[in-house]
């Protein structure tokens, strides 16, 4: 009786064709002016709500503080920003230590996507992924829908509101 012979082929091809972009270098923005607010909107809220905002558009927020934790742990103190766009904040309304809100309205002057890098928690106390202390990047882009090659995942956008 004689043996099949089975023939297994390999490719070093892979699996899920997909075009790596490089990553351009990191946009710094320029500094505020007197008339410019930076608000934060969370990659998740946006998604969660088909939200969209581009360039040039006229918009009317309502904005509670951003955690400043956070912020220190994208950025490192590179960058600030006060205010946030919450869709869950609305829930807190008229609650002991409810967030206190502002009222913003004006021109989108400048959108930045924000993209981070995760690794596993050293911290016991804290378990699972963390954003790299510092490592945020921004790049400038049109629309909160219309990403540019990024690093990591992208976390928020800070939207640059004229007044």
């Amino acid at each position: 009786m004689a043996i099949p012979r089975v023939h297994l082929s390999a490719s070093h091809e892979p699996l899920v064709s997909e075009e790596a972009r490089a990553v351009d270098a990191e946009d710094i923005p320029p500094v505020a002016g007197s008339h410019d607010t930076d608000i934060w909107l969370t990659a998740w809220q946006v998604a969660e709500g088909r939200f969209d905002v581009a360039l040039d558009q006229h918009v009317a927020w309502s904005l509670v503080p951003m955690d400043q934790d956070w912020m220190a742990r994208l950025f490192a103190c590179r960058r600030a920003v006060a205010l946030q766009r919450d869709t869950y904040a609305d829930a807190l309304r008229g609650t002991p230590g409810a967030p206190t809100w502002t009222h913003l309205s004006g021109r989108v002057a400048r959108i930045d996507q924000i993209s981070v890098r995760y690794h596993p928690s050293e911290d016991p106390a804290e378990r699972g992924l963390v954003p790299e202390t510092g490592g945020a990047m921004q790049h400038s882009v049109l629309s909160v829908r219309e990403p540019r090659a990024h690093h990591g995942t992208i976390v928020g956008w800070i939207v640059r509101i004229r007044a």
